[in-house]
């Protein structure tokens, strides 16, 4: 109960109070004193995966609710998603940081310097040691899957999914050399890329994922070699770079307490901006009139610095710049604000400020 009321409230921080109890239990000292040291890592390269989680799907039905990680007894689409997201920030987190320097034992990844790559090119520099990051990585994350059954195979497979991700997306970098610039030959290495990056590539794994069909004698099973043969086997035959499900999800629109589900009566949508593509113009279409709801039109003043001048020494001074602007929500079909409903009080509900 205490170990539930630790993870309802914070799930990241519990992600390593977990992996860590675990390597208490099985390892040694030396290898406890390793899980200490990158403990920190893996809480903020998990943290960074549920970001990264919240901002892929900002305008889906689904948005990556505060309980996304507490989906033990589902296995849709968004499971699949979530563990290889997580599974990718911890590992990009642990190559980062071991590039800048934040572990003793780990470098530059020069295990292919000085070979041909390709025509007119040669590995070499310092690349990011992306084997290191995923090594650890899975020690952590895999870790936490103790079962035997199709949902662990599945959260398995996810999690090496996100790890491919992180390989898949390496940038390749640059130096040439030769007389005046000529660029005769050149020397490359391998870079992280922005993390963004990796989450709109398994988002696009997202819409392509693959369900898993488990025959109802070996669903929820695990308890016999014959059944394990046959669950190991059955997701053997899927890529290991693509996310995988075994249940449809179910529907967004409306709210389910039980899954932590709010549904998506009062989300914001999108309809009029600059730079929107075509997923944000048409999100409160998805979000408000698929699942039933009207879409409900609010003014609000945005209120922030501008016209900020330094004065010597040493202050800096701004006006406060008011601007009007449209939001859109989603409310039930005649629930709609009343006419009657004061300008004042309109506006007191409504004012947002922009901090700096």
């Amino acid at each position: 109960t205490e170990n539930l009321l630790l993870f309802m409230i914070e799930p990241i921080q519990f992600l390593v109070y977990c992996t860590i109890t675990y390597a208490m239990m099985i390892y040694s000292s030396v290898f406890l004193q390793a899980y200490l040291i990158y403990s920190s890592s893996v809480a903020a390269g998990a943290q960074s995966g549920i970001e990264e989680c919240k901002y892929q799907f900002a305008w889906d039905r689904w948005n990556c609710p505060e309980r996304a990680l507490q989906l033990g007894l589902v296995k849709t689409w968004e499971t699949a998603f979530v563990h290889a997201i997580s599974s990718a920030g911890v590992m990009y987190t642990l190559t980062r940081n071991c590039s800048l320097g934040d572990f003793d034992n780990c470098g530059c990844d020069d295990t292919r310097n000085g070979q041909r790559g390709g025509t007119g090119w040669q590995w070499g520099g310092c690349s990011d040691n992306v084997g290191f990051g995923e090594a650890i990585s899975k020690q952590f994350v895999d870790a936490l899957e103790t079962g035997q059954d199709a949902r662990a195979a599945m959260n398995l497979h996810n999690n090496e999914a996100g790890r491919k991700a992180v390989k898949g997306t390496m940038q390749k970098t640059c130096k040439c050399h030769g007389v005046s610039g000529s660029c005769t030959t050149q020397t490359c290495w391998l870079q992280l890329p922005e993390f963004r990056e990796v989450g709109n590539y398994l988002k696009e794994k997202y819409h392509r994922a693959l369900k898993v069909y488990i025959v109802d004698l070996l669903r929820g099973a695990g308890n016999s070699a014959a059944s394990r043969g046959a669950i190991a086997e059955t997701f053997s035959s899927f890529s290991r770079k693509e996310l995988v499900h075994l249940e449809d999800s179910p529907d967004y629109c409306l709210e389910n307490r039980t899954l932590g589900l709010p549904g998506t009566e009062g989300r914001e949508c999108l309809k009029k901006g600059k730079n929107l593509n075509k997923w944000e113009k048409r999100s409160c279409k998805r979000l408000c009139g698929e699942c039933g709801l009207a879409v409900e039109e609010r003014k609000a003043e945005l209120v922030s610095s501008c016209n900020c001048k330094f004065h010597w020494c040493c202050a800096v001074k701004c006006e406060q710049c008011r601007k009007t602007v449209t939001k859109y929500f989603c409310v039930k079909k005649g629930g709609q604000r009343g006419k009657n409903e004061s300008a004042g009080s309109r506006k007191k509900n409504l004012r947002l400020r922009k901090k700096h």
